[in-house]
């Protein structure tokens, strides 16, 4: 995945005006998102690989830096670039952490977790990458093109980890629950209560008046993260395929369903843990 064009909009808040070259792409990350397991005081490890698609040797400063969560709903996390350095942060290095990439090449990194001896839950950051031409058009002047970075979170495999979440809501969107027609917007709202983060995953099954299944519909298909003390909402739609018919008429009769209907959804976090809810 390409990180410029999706951080520049918080690089610009954080860091001041961000330049990119003409037909420059990105610097990219292979994972965009690093998922460990670790015990406390025993070092883990993870590869990290750095392509340059900028068109030019660059200069790539990493950093571990703390994540923003207050968009955690939506699953927008942000770095908090000041924290760089912050012994909170002193369970995560990377080296080589200063080098040139040149342009088309690949470089590999090693992340290293040290989770401290009495931690538990989760320990969420991120790798703050900031680049920037080795050379630009004036002597002396720097170019700062932007700062992008994976994610990393390590879950720390003690008796004191807790994996607790639960369903916060289940709606469809608007608050409406009387439809003529699909595509039907719905959310789920998942809440991780624990001190460990949850990738919940589940299933909306739609039954008729008879109770006959006659749809299903997946949720958080991506395996994406709730962060511990967070709550994200899942956004679906119910036969969004019908959005291709021209009209209102032709989405209502191309599969005629006559209320009420039942929606019921069930999420699991792990194995034996499972949630569910209905409207």
């Amino acid at each position: 995945m390409k990180h410029w064009r999706t951080i520049l909009p918080t690089c610009v808040i954080i860091v001041g005006t961000v330049l990119a070259p003409s037909g420059v792409d990105a610097l990219t990350f292979t994972p965009e998102r690093i998922d460990s397991s670790v015990y406390p005081g025993v070092s883990h490890t993870e590869k990290l690989t750095l392509f340059n698609e900028t068109g030019e040797s660059t200069s790539v400063v990493l950093e571990p830096v703390s994540l923003d969560i207050i968009d955690a709903a939506s699953g927008k996390f942000s770095f908090l670039l000041d924290s760089a350095g912050e012994s909170s942060l002193s369970w995560l290095s990377v080296t080589p952490n200063q080098f040139v990439l040149g342009s088309g090449e690949k470089r590999n990194v090693t992340i290293e977790v040290l989770a401290p001896e009495t931690s538990s839950g989760s320990l969420t950051a991120g790798i703050a990458a900031t680049f920037r031409p080795v050379s630009s058009g004036e002597q002396g002047d720097i170019e700062l093109i932007g700062v992008t970075g994976p994610y990393i979170f390590a879950e720390v495999l003690s008796k004191d980890s807790v994996r607790q979440g639960f369903i916060e809501s289940f709606r469809a969107m608007g608050g409406s629950k009387w439809f003529s027609s699909q595509p039907v917007p719905l959310s789920v709202s998942f809440a991780n209560n624990g001190n460990v983060h949850l990738k919940p995953s589940g299933t909306i099954v739609v039954r008729d008046i008879f109770g006959r299944i006659i749809d299903e519909i997946v949720v958080n298909e991506e395996q994406r993260t709730v962060l511990a003390g967070t709550t994200r909402t899942f956004e679906v739609v119910w036969g969004a395929n019908a959005e291709e018919r021209t009209s209102g008429l032709q989405r209502e009769f191309h599969k005629l369903l006559v209320g009420p209907l039942r929606l019921t959804v069930e999420m699991t976090y792990d194995e034996d843990a499972s949630q569910s809810a209905q409207i």
